[in-house]
């Protein structure tokens, strides 16, 4: 009996086997090595991490200071001698100046350098004071503006025999009548603050001034200095009796227009970290240019020795998180309202109840929307007379796609109409889960494919249902959130948009260092990225 079982065995030969083993792994090699190659030819999602950043709407621009500068002129020809240092306030009649007309105080003051007892002249505060000098200027040189060089070299100069005039005073007094003789002192006409230096703007308004001034490159300042030569009638110094000044800045028509609907302009001078408030007037010039005038009550004296400033006009500045245009899209959604949603679910995850015709998850497509040509366009209506919502029996079914022409839902987009269920089709109801993007107060932003277009959404009273095709709609602004390797839709909240990249809210459903696609159309909601 064992005999004929073993007769009733049929025993492969070894060869057959190998081969059989060999085909199998063969398919398998093959799968893998299409698997990779095809991954290596599939391009890869370009992809965005996203970073806090801002943007302003700041204007920056040159302003030329224009104060009330009187000149005082000299009466003889002689070497200049000044007393006050630059930027001091001086009282009306106080001796400001003199002139040396033989020039024997000046060769007294030079001798008196050039020996020991030359160290005495400066204390170590007059020291302090001019390698302050030197230092801002080294920290804010560039080649652009190396013509600097030349009147930075005239202030310094007139520093050093500023701090000296109190020896040239000591010598003028120790000379006596025949001193006395030869030097002619000239005061202040009336009280202010003392500057040394001149430039041709001294008598110049804003309603005088053209673009040409704005130009550096024909600006030319003179220092005028202890030491100096003049001739009679040159002017030895400079008083500004007034506090109040004006600052003129060249700007164009868009700037001027983003100005306008300021009450006052805040603005910095000279990168101060501290901003200031002022009233303003625009004057329109010629190729569109607009001259802002800035209209000033204080700060006069600290830039007293300064024509040109460095302003920037503070408008707005908007921060957030920084992503490329090209990550934003629009995306249409459904409005439901939150009666329509079953509240009762413990779940977070938000559901709502549809008649649904047996056959739509093989026969009909999800919700489409129409492109430009379609030619089958339906509008979805309402009826507001009847239990259900826009629809007609057909046999024991319900159909959505006999309208109502007495009213027309004016939320609803056009969708391409579906092909009607055949007669006697089914409905039965179906729990669909949401996929919601936002919500407020009476609605939920839904994701559209979660339904089919023939779906009915049963109501508040959940005996009566409504097309959802007739629901209202919405388009949500969002990105591709990337961080999952998935393609999913997230809203965002923009900010400011500018250039190639846009500022949005933080703190929403976007976060700092957040995956994001960076363009797009390369991808589809819900695919995989890698």
């Amino acid at each position: 009996m064992s005999r004929n079982k073993n007769n009733n065995l049929i025993k492969l030969k070894r060869k057959a086997r190998l081969d059989s083993t060999v085909i199998v792994f063969a398919i398998i090699l093959i799968y893998v090595a299409v698997v990779v190659i095809m991954s290596f030819m599939k391009e890869p999602i370009p992809t965005y991490k996203v970073g806090s950043s801002n943007i302003n709407s700041n204007i920056s621009c040159t302003g030329i200071a224009l104060r009330n500068e009187i000149e005082i002129t000299s009466g003889k020809s002689g070497y200049m001698i000044y007393f006050v240092h630059d930027g001091d306030k001086i009282k009306k009649n106080a001796p400001v100046c003199s002139v040396d007309e033989t020039g024997n105080i000046i060769t007294a003051i030079q001798e008196t350098g050039e020996g020991d007892e030359g160290n005495r002249l400066f204390t170590k505060n007059d020291y302090v004071r001019i390698r302050s000098s030197i230092d801002s200027y080294k920290s804010s040189y560039s080649d652009v503006s190396f013509s600097d060089l030349y009147n930075f070299k005239s202030e310094i100069e007139s520093k050093v025999m500023e701090l000296s005039s109190e020896v040239m005073l000591q010598q003028i007094n120790a000379g006596g009548a025949q001193v006395s003789s030869t030097i002619q002192t000239i005061k202040a006409t009336e009280s202010g603050v003392i500057t040394y230096y001149t430039d041709g703007y001294e008598a110049k308004t804003p309603e005088t001034l053209s673009v040409e001034d704005f130009s550096k490159n024909n600006y030319k300042k003179q220092s005028l200095k202890s030491g100096d030569i003049l001739e009679s009638g040159s002017t030895v110094f400079k008083i500004v009796s007034d506090e109040n000044w004006n600052i003129v800045c060249s700007i164009n028509k868009k700037e001027a227009d983003a100005i306008q609907k300021e009450e006052k302009v805040r603005f910095t001078i000279n990168d101060s970290p501290n901003d200031v408030s002022s009233t303003y007037r625009l004057i329109p010039k010629e190729d569109d240019k607009y001259f802002l005038v800035l209209s000033l009550s204080k700060y006069m004296v600290e830039y007293i020795d300064d024509r040109f400033l460095n302003i920037e006009i503070i408008l707005n500045k908007f921060e957030g998180l920084k992503v490329p245009n090209s990550s934003l899209l629009e995306k249409e959604v459904f409005k439901i309202p939150k009666e329509y949603i079953n509240e009762s679910e413990e779940s977070q995850n938000k559901s709502v109840t549809v008649r649904r015709y047996d056959g739509s998850d093989n026969g009909i497509e999800p919700l489409v929307k129409s492109t430009a040509g379609d030619a089958d366009i339906i509008t979805p209506t309402a009826s507001s007379g009847d239990s259900t919502i826009g629809l007609s029996t057909s046999g024991d079914a319900l159909s959505p796609y006999a309208t109502n022409t007495n009213a027309t839902s004016t939320n609803a987009s056009p969708v391409k109409a579906p092909a009607a269920p055949p007669d006697g089709a089914s409905y039965k109801n179906q729990k669909v889960t949401l996929v919601v993007y936002k919500t407020d107060d009476k609605y939920y932003y839904v994701d559209e494919e979660s339904f089919h277009d023939t779906d009915q959404i049963y109501t508040d009273n959940k005996q009566t249902t409504e097309p959802v095709l007739s629901l209202a709609r919405d388009n949500l602004t969002g990105v591709y959130l990337a961080n999952a390797g998935v393609a999913n839709f997230i809203e965002v909240t923009i900010v400011k948009s500018q250039d190639e990249f846009t500022i949005v809210k933080k703190d929403e459903n976007l976060k700092e260092f957040d995956i994001i696609v960076l363009d797009y159309t390369q991808v589809k909601e819900n695919q995989s990225l890698y």
